[in-house]
């Protein structure tokens, strides 16, 4: 795990949260919960994040990956096909809050609450979300 992959996802993605919750794919408008469907990520623990629009007709999918405890970026095209993958462990946004969580790290509502939390505190971004 390292800071670069957090660098990388902000600065291709923006921070968390600062995609959209419905984007056009396969024939329609489609939300978060759908996408997840759609990619076949079933697991209680995976936690939809935000789509971001790329070009091209691709597309981005973010969530948080309670399992490996890991934010992923699946980068897909417009049937679905994952093109590139990025992941970056959650300690890599809460730093020392992760470590002091103790059995809470396990609890993947706990976490994405922390990391909500936390990226709120962070007050207003910079980022574009035009350039998403």
């Amino acid at each position: 795990m390292s800071i670069e992959d957090k660098e990388l996802i902000e600065t291709r993605f923006g921070p968390l949260w600062s995609g959209k919750t419905e984007i056009a794919f396969r024939d329609g408008v489609r939300t978060l919960r759908e996408v997840k469907r759609a990619l076949d990520l079933s697991g209680e623990d995976v936690m939809a994040i935000d789509l971001c629009d790329l070009p091209g007709g691709t597309f981005a999918f973010r969530y948080y990956d309670g399992d490996d405890r890991r934010i992923v970026v699946l980068v897909c095209d417009a049937e679905g096909e994952i093109l590139e993958e990025f992941r970056a462990h959650i300690a890599e946004w809460l730093g020392d809050l992760y470590y002091e969580s103790g059995a809470l790290a396990y609890d993947a509502d706990a976490m994405l609450h922390l990391l909500r939390k936390k990226s709120e505190e962070g007050g207003p971004s910079s980022f574009d979300p035009d350039r998403c």
